[in-house]
């Protein structure tokens, strides 16, 4: 009796407990679908906090104008750069690199920094405001890439000049950057290409600059004045007979299929200059300038090494491409730059003063 009863008792209990169950479950999805609305706009709300922080710690952003494609070491060590001050300001400072001339060409780039309108470049240093810019592209300067570090680097006279010169055009100048030596690539084999006294035959593109046309004529070439977009259709079309103005790695990924022949002369030097607005510059607090200039130190020490070993292994590129690499002897390239010195340099005098030109000389010795 009392079994069945219970058992009566059970069968109309499970019905209720069945609706109290059902209740329950509908109870706790309700909750469990308000909970995780509340984790959603949690979630939302804490990324627009994290927005607008991050929009906050970017007190400053630098736009940084570059000239050399994205995978040329120089551009990779803007990277590296952007990345150290970033890191070391937590964000409070970025940087937005634009290589290869996306700002525009070197000129243009270098009176935006002057005006401020682009904050910093690692660009070549052009002369139309003062001709002592191009003291650091004097032919044979030094003989290696050692000695160029030495005549381009802090605490040297010719560095002193260019700094000097730069600050007066609301330029702070950070360092240089060496990009490497300079030799004639072309189509055709010049005549007697370590005799200066030599009429080489040749009519050779060169950057508008005074350095380059009285060095390039001086050891026997003809020159004209071509822009460097124009160059390879120059080359290729018979305008001109080859160039000069870039390095080994440059003739080889640039010019590699319209020259012959490459001539290492390393009479001039290929650079840039890490350059910021003046006013910028002086805005920025001293722990955020040595942050910056540590990170541009470690980048131009570097590239002064790098040049020789990328030398090494663009003219090894250009050999296996069937480029004729025409060598000088040592004795050859001392014999020529004391030509150079004795002869092109004088020029000179005109444009720097000889006493300036007279310090040059004691630099180089």
């Amino acid at each position: 009796m009392e079994k069945a009863y219970t058992g009566n008792q059970g069968g109309r209990g499970v019905k209720s407990n069945d609706s109290k169950k059902a209740g329950y479950v509908r109870m706790k999805q309700w909750k469990i679908l308000v909970s995780f609305l509340c984790i959603g706009l949690l979630v939302v709300t804490l990324g627009f906090v994290a927005t607008e922080q991050a929009a906050a710690k970017a007190d400053l952003t630098i736009k940084v104008a570059g000239i050399s494609p994205k995978e040329y070491r120089s551009t990779e060590g803007l990277y590296r750069i952007e990345k150290k001050v970033e890191e070391g300001t937590d964000g409070r400072i970025q940087m937005e690199i634009f290589p290869m001339n996306q700002l525009g060409d070197y000129t243009q780039v270098f009176e935006e920094i002057r005006r401020g309108t682009i904050e910093m470049g690692l660009i070549f240093i052009p002369s139309q405001y003062d001709v002592k810019l191009e003291l650091g592209s004097l032919p044979f300067l030094a003989k290696d890439a050692d000695g160029m570090r030495k005549q381009l680097s802090p605490g040297s006279y010719v560095y002193g000049v260019l700094e000097e010169t730069l600050d007066k055009l609301g330029v702070k100048l950070l360092r240089i950057q060496g990009e490497g030596f300079i030799g004639v690539g072309s189509k055709k084999a010049p005549n007697a290409p370590a005799d200066p006294t030599v009429d080489k035959d040749m009519l050779i593109r060169i950057a508008p600059l005074a350095v380059y046309k009285e060095t390039a004529e001086d050891m026997g070439y003809r020159t004209t004045n071509i822009p460097y977009a124009d160059t390879y259709s120059a080359i290729q079309t018979g305008v001109c007979d080859g160039w000069i103005g870039g390095s080994a790695r440059i003739n080889y990924e640039v010019f590699r299929d319209v020259i012959k022949h490459y001539i290492p002369y390393n009479c001039l030097f290929d650079q840039t200059g890490y350059l910021v607005n003046q006013k910028l510059w002086n805005s920025l607090s001293p722990e955020d300038q040595k942050l910056i200039t540590d990170a541009v130190n470690a980048e131009a020490d570097k590239s002064f090494e790098d040049c020789k070993k990328e030398n090494e292994v663009y003219m090894e590129k250009m050999k296996e491409r069937g480029i004729e690499i025409v060598n000088l002897t040592e004795e050859e390239r001392s014999a020529l730059a004391e030509y150079i010195r004795n002869t092109t340099w004088p020029k000179f005098e005109d444009k720097f003063g000889k006493d300036m030109m007279d310090k040059v000389r004691e630099s180089v010795q």
